[in-house]
């Protein structure tokens, strides 16, 4: 039998020439294209931020480094990024040996590097565009859930805080009402020199409730007897409406936190109740995350406390322009963004808009085409401005009516009615729910229409399909990537800033993996 024999080592050898911390560290290790990379990004904003004297700091290009690495190998909060840098031989050699604790992590990311996020995007975007990694053709746009870091069970409904605001104010009335009883009764018994009634009517509630307690105050301290009747009822109307007014306060406090939201979680309050695709089950504190992008880059973020992607539109936009290296030839995005709003936007912008509106499937249907009590397919007549239903009655233009939406947009509306709709055989196919005895009346956003038709013809053609097609693909693998590969699923940090902050890092890091693909640059020259 031959002797077992092992490889001698020692654990704690001394090296009189210490091999280099690169040395095993291959050449196209997705940690080089991270550090060549953010070596050649401007940080003239970031650096800025830092006032001279004290001890040296950490410096932010390597802080910056070591976030987006962590960031690429799902390392996310402060304490894993730390303990890497004392195990990990990359994050040794990317730090320089260098090991600031998790404290100095987070204040870097939650504080310096939230208010210089966008400096530092627009640097690598412009670096991807001169590289030829982007090239701002198209603009592939869509929007995801994100959970908060926020406990669900710690929600806030607007309509349960202005529910119980009302019944606050009820009692409220009603306390006041008992009040000016008391003061009427004391008036009769001492006379009216230091005593007046209340319930002005040009009195605001607010001043009724600081009057009253200082007129309780004034009567609790007249009555000599702290057992009097009149004194233990002074005392017990004012304690009941310092209540009353604390809940008034906090309800109020609520309905304004709330906005035009329906709810927020007392954790994070910027946080709005969403239906994420992880969980649809019930609404969970999330945000927002608006993303545009090309060949599978991510070429703009923006976080948005509003569920719905259509009425968010606008705002990334506007956000994203100033950050682009160029204006993008064209947006395509899906049926939820056909909004007339987001149509006269890009146009406004000389942007080449594909939107789908959201009825478009639906005209495409053999049912919705053979259905002449649908508007969109009964005649018109442009010299009467007039439709004419299937029973050859005419509906007749009849004045407009102005909508205005939450983002302040005005719409205008154009109102048809028929003339005359009783005893028509075609009552209850042609719309059953009117009331009945009632004309039908249909209502025409022309301008929309306008622009409808405009996409109906670029969506019909062979490039309209080839992008729309390509929509799904682009953008739907950059939140597969995050959500399934990077596991970022749910933010690590409260408050919209610092939300949207970590939102472009987790957009950084997966624009550097990708570029550290094989024949990244090949790959987006073809595309």
């Amino acid at each position: 039998m031959q002797k077992v024999q092992f490889k001698q080592y020692n654990e704690g050898e001394v090296l009189l020439f210490p091999d280099r911390l690169d040395s095993t560290i291959s050449e196209n290790h997705l940690v080089r294209i991270i550090n060549h990379t953010v070596n050649q990004l401007d940080l003239t904003f970031l650096i800025s931020t830092y006032s001279g004297g004290g001890t040296p700091a950490y410096h932010p290009r390597m802080l910056l480094k070591i976030l987006l690495y962590a960031y690429c190998l799902k390392l996310y909060t402060g304490r894993k990024i730390a303990n890497a840098l004392r195990s990990d031989i990359t994050f040794m050699w990317l730090s320089g040996k260098q090991y600031p604790d998790f404290r100095t992590i987070n204040n870097f990311r939650s504080g310096r590097l939230k208010d210089s996020i966008h400096t530092v995007f627009k640097s690598l975007l412009l670096l991807m565009f001169t590289e030829g990694y982007i090239r701002l053709e198209e603009y592939y746009c869509d929007g995801t859930t994100i959970q908060a870091d926020a406990n669900k069970h710690k929600v806030v409904w607007k309509k349960n805080s202005s529910r119980y605001l009302e019944g606050v104010k009820a009692r409220i009335d009603s306390t006041l009402l008992e009040i000016d009883k008391l003061i009427k009764e004391e008036n009769e018994r001492y006379g009216e020199d230091d005593l007046e009634i209340l319930g002005k009517a040009d009195s605001t509630r607010k001043d009724r409730i600081q009057e009253s307690i200082s007129q309780l105050n004034r009567i609790i301290n007249k009555e000599n007897s702290a057992k009097s009747k009149k004194s233990r009822t002074a005392s017990r109307l004012k304690n009941e409406l310092e209540e009353a007014d604390l809940r008034r306060r906090i309800y109020e406090e609520q309905e304004h936190i709330c906005g035009d939201r329906g709810g927020y979680s007392k954790t994070d309050p910027q946080a709005t109740p969403m239906r994420t695709k992880e969980c649809q089950e019930d609404l969970r504190p999330a945000y927002n995350g608006m993303v545009g992008s090309e060949n599978q880059y991510i070429t703009g973020v923006s976080v948005h406390q509003n569920s719905n992607d259509g009425t968010c539109f606008k705002n990334h936009m506007e956000q994203m322009m100033p950050l682009l290296p160029d204006r993008p030839q064209q947006v395509i995005a899906d049926a939820i963004f056909g909004t007339e709003e987001n149509y006269e936007f890009l146009n406004g912008q000389k942007i080449d808009a594909l939107l789908k509106y959201p009825s478009y499937d639906k005209e495409q249907t053999k049912d919705f085409r053979e259905n002449p009590f649908y508007k969109e397919n009964m005649p018109y007549d442009k010299e009467n401005d007039s439709f004419l239903c299937p029973n050859n009655k005419q509906l007749i233009y009849t004045g407009e009516v102005r909508v205005t939406n939450k983002n302040g947009f005005v719409s205008t509306l154009r109102n048809y009615e028929c003339r005359d709709c009783a005893g028509c055989p075609l009552a209850n196919q042609c719309g059953n729910k009117r009331q009945q005895g009632s004309n039908r009346t249909i209502q025409v956003n022309q301008n929309l229409e306008d622009y409808k038709q405009q996409m109906r013809q670029k969506l019909l053609t062979d490039e309209g399909k080839r992008l729309m097609k390509n929509r799904s693909h682009d953008i739907e693998t950059c939140f597969g990537d995050i959500k399934q590969n990077m596991l970022f699923r749910r933010v690590h940090l409260r408050g919209l800033q610092k939300v949207e902050a970590e939102c472009i890092i987790v957009a950084m890091a997966h624009n550097l993996r990708k570029m550290n693909g094989p024949n990244a640059k090949e790959v987006a020259s073809r595309a």
